[in-house]
């Protein structure tokens, strides 16, 4: 059963960091001339506010309905729908900083670094016996990551993305409504963290 749940949640994360590369590169490039003047920094905080309240929606409608029955399956399609807003958005970001982000074949799962934020890039770090402020830079990861030491990423990144769905499962989607407005708060402030986190790991403090 535990392995049949971790194939689960495995899939949902492989559909997490599904990209549309030339696509997203081609929205990114209209939306620059359509807007000649805009700075990086005001294409990312776009991105990133469509972001927001697509998982603030996210996180309201599965928590209206909610009790114990549904709560699983319910934090499951939160999660996934939130990581996958912010997996946008983050590639988005990427791709205004660096054209060439996807050039690896591989890139997509580097988008959840700065998701899951500092303890994940911390622990794959430590796998090979670096700690410290490098947990989470991105030139520390990309020394370290392979085809080998992906495997072990995405084993971290599922540990974490059950955790999410384990927490959201027990504090959001066990009571009618209430679930609903935490859960829409909560994916809010998820968001802004995010940004935060993707600016410093793409250098842009």
């Amino acid at each position: 059963m535990q392995r049949e749940d971790e194939g689960k949640l495995m899939k949902a994360l492989s559909w997490v960091v599904e990209i549309d590369v030339p696509a997203l590169k081609a929205s990114i490039e209209a939306e620059r001339q359509s807007t000649p003047n805009i700075t990086n920094e005001k294409l990312i905080d776009r991105c990133f506010t469509k972001a927001t309240w697509k998982a603030t929606t996210a996180g309201f409608l599965t928590g209206l309905p909610s009790n114990l029955w549904i709560a699983l399956p319910a934090a499951t399609a939160d999660v996934a729908a939130t990581l996958k807003a912010e997996a946008y958005a983050v590639a988005r970001a990427s791709l205004i900083i660096d054209e060439h982000f996807f050039d690896d074949e591989d890139a997509q799962w580097e988008l959840l670094i700065p998701i899951f934020g500092i303890n994940l890039g911390s622990q794959f770090m430590r796998e090979f016996g670096v700690r410290g402020a490098m947990g989470l830079t991105r030139v520390a990861i990309k020394k370290y990551l392979s085809k080998e030491t992906l495997k072990i990423l995405k084993k971290i990144m599922l540990k974490y993305f059950g955790i999410k769905v384990t927490q959201k499962g027990i504090l959001t989607k066990t009571i009618p409504i209430v679930g609903g407005i935490i859960g829409g708060t909560w994916n809010y402030f998820e968001v802004k963290g995010v940004k935060k986190r993707t600016k410093l790991y793409l250098g842009q403090r």
